[in-house]
């Protein structure tokens, strides 16, 4: 097999994100020989896969008949390059609302080859690899966390996030990545999906038994089911620090309610899927009580119209979590 690496984009709608992405990925559309690009279109309506097409030639088009989510399109692609029989024995997942140079992509890849060779020594089958995630105006965005559920942070901390605001909670939620003895690799329990380097071989194991993505997860919580699977194979997880590139962040649901719904469901059916009816409870208490405590604070000031949005909104989440 070549050595080749695969890099895998999911679009809806968003076209000039989309187009800008591709202008970054300019060097590796021009390097067949190393790098297959692969975009699964969920149905845009914007006109994304025709200008696609048009605009570059080179990507290999997969075009979705409906909506599928985030992770059955990247399934979607990644099948559809084997079936047409490009090798590849890396693949990298990336987001469409991402900037990066030309050189991001090149660098990951040897970042990862370093790491899994360093972890096979160690007896460890399988490394993913992430750059350093910034924001628009150059601040960090975490894309590192601890473990999850249960068998993570510990189900008195995860619960106890209800009661903390956004920030204090997605500090407990992130933990700190350990340095290791790999220059500029830092390590931690799984990796958010903005952007994801791994072997075939990693895609390979996770598919025998199934597919790669949970197809039952619409969007939200892929990743971190995914990460839960591949650790249970034995897999490790590193943010390569040297390495950057910028995400803009999305806006895939329809309105803040809609994001947040489908945020709750994706984690109760995940933290249900590997922890359990421990797991399941856990989702249900902690969204009960974040949503009252909000439902709480809000009243006092519900001549605000934004604070009666705010209480709306959290009507929505906890009438779902009581269900």
């Amino acid at each position: 097999m070549s050595e080749r690496t695969a890099i895998i984009l999911v679009t809806f709608n968003g076209w000039e994100l989309t187009r800008n992405c591709l202008n970054d990925l300019a060097a590796q559309l021009s390097n067949p020989e190393h790098f297959a690009v692969a975009v699964a279109d969920n149905a845009s309506t914007d006109g994304t896969p025709e200008k696609i097409r048009i605009e570059f030639p080179e990507v290999h088009l997969y075009p979705c008949q409906k909506n599928l989510g985030f992770g059955a399109a990247n399934n979607s692609a990644i099948e559809g390059l084997i079936h047409d029989g490009i090798t590849f024995d890396a693949i990298c997942l990336l987001n469409n609302d991402t900037r990066l140079d030309n050189t991001t992509i090149p660098k990951l890849r040897l970042s990862w080859e370093k790491a899994q060779a360093w972890i096979q020594k160690n007896g460890k089958p399988y490394a993913v690899i992430a750059p350093a995630i910034k924001n628009s105006d150059g601040s960090e965005q975490p894309n590192y966390f601890a473990g999850l559920g249960p068998d993570g942070i510990g189900s008195k901390a995860f619960f106890m996030n209800a009661l903390r605001n956004e920030e204090g909670a997605a500090e407990i939620l992130q933990g700190k990545p350990s340095k290791t003895t790999q220059e500029n690799l830092w390590e931690t329990n799984w990796l958010s999906g903005v952007c994801w380097m791994f072997g075939k071989e990693l895609y390979s194991a996770l598919t025998s038994e199934g597919t790669f993505f949970d197809e039952k997860i619409f969007m939200y919580y892929e990743d971190a089911d995914l990460a839960l699977r591949a650790r249970k194979l034995g897999t490790r997880f590193f943010i390569c620090k040297d390495i950057e590139l910028t995400h803009l962040g999305g806006g895939s649901a329809q309105s803040n309610t809609s994001r947040a719904l489908q945020h709750d469901r994706a984690q109760q059916y995940v933290f249900k899927k590997h922890f359990g009816m421990h797991g399941l409870l856990l989702s249900k208490a902690f969204r009960i009580l974040r949503s009252s405590v909000r439902i709480v604070s809000a009243i006092p000031h519900i001549s605000s119209s934004e604070k009666r949005k705010y209480l709306v909104h959290h009507i929505a989440l906890l009438k779902a979590a009581l269900w």
